[in-house]
């Protein structure tokens, strides 16, 4: 069995997977969360990714949003090192440049005590599906604990970023693709294509949840990693709404 590397979004710590590390850490060597905080851009964080692997093993990869961007970078650059992979609301497309030019607007009027702020006004009402408080509140938490330093690091990463289209058709291991049905950032049709790009690729589509599935539809999340990481089949390739 190979050990679990899980790769956290933009400004997110290992809280966001604490649900999925419980469920994994029984089944698996270990489990183990790469926190990104000064690379700028998506190849060194690959690089970060590669230095937890050992030289002659490879490893079970799940990668949130950006997290996702950095195992396709991964796959291009250092194919050998991935053993399965899961992109969690992710997507595979270069940044718009209507979105880089907001990225780096934002990130030019932001400031270190503004920055909780800047994520409550711009980000949350896209990143959750159903307002709750708590969820809120970790995401604000994440965000002030990684600070300034890393949402600029993670900015420029993001705007720069490839289109990976040409590394999900040479993947040649089993992939998840997990979505969610109300996810504004990486929508359904993202998840579909990025399906059928992928030739030994399962989509999983979750209801009732927005882009962090992980905090919206913990246990369905769950349930699929654990399914991928045993190689066995979901019940249902679409697990509905709570």
């Amino acid at each position: 069995m190979h050990p679990v590397l899980l790769l956290p979004g933009t400004l997110c710590t290992g809280a966001i997977f604490e649900h999925q590390i419980e469920a994994l850490e029984p089944l698996a060597p270990s489990v183990e969360v790469v926190r990104f905080r000064h690379e700028h851009s998506i190849e060194e964080m690959a690089a970060t990714v590669a230095q937890r692997i050992p030289a002659d093993g490879a490893a079970a990869i799940a990668g949130f949003s950006m997290g996702g961007m950095v195992a396709l970078a991964l796959a291009r650059l250092a194919p050998e090192k991935i053993a399965r992979l899961a992109l969690i609301n992710s997507n595979h497309h270069g940044d718009r440049v209507e979105r880089r030019a907001r990225r780096l607007n934002q990130l030019a009027a932001a400031s270190e005590s503004d920055l909780p702020g800047l994520i409550e006004r711009d980000y949350l009402p896209r990143y959750l599906h159903r307002q709750a408080p708590e969820h809120q509140a970790l995401i604000l938490e994440m965000a002030r604990e990684l600070g300034m330093e890393c949402f600029r690091a993670q900015t420029a990463a993001l705007a720069g970023r490839p289109d990976a289209s040409t590394s999900l058709r040479a993947l040649e291991y089993p992939t998840l693709i997990l979505g969610s049905t109300e996810d504004q950032l990486c929508p359904p049709a993202v998840q579909f294509e990025m399906h059928r790009l992928v030739a030994h690729s399962d989509l999983v589509l979750l209801g009732g949840c927005g882009h962090f599935s992980t905090l919206e539809r913990p246990e369905a999340v769950s349930r699929a990693l654990q399914c991928w990481y045993l190689e066995k089949n979901l019940e249902s390739k679409n697990l509905g709404s709570e």
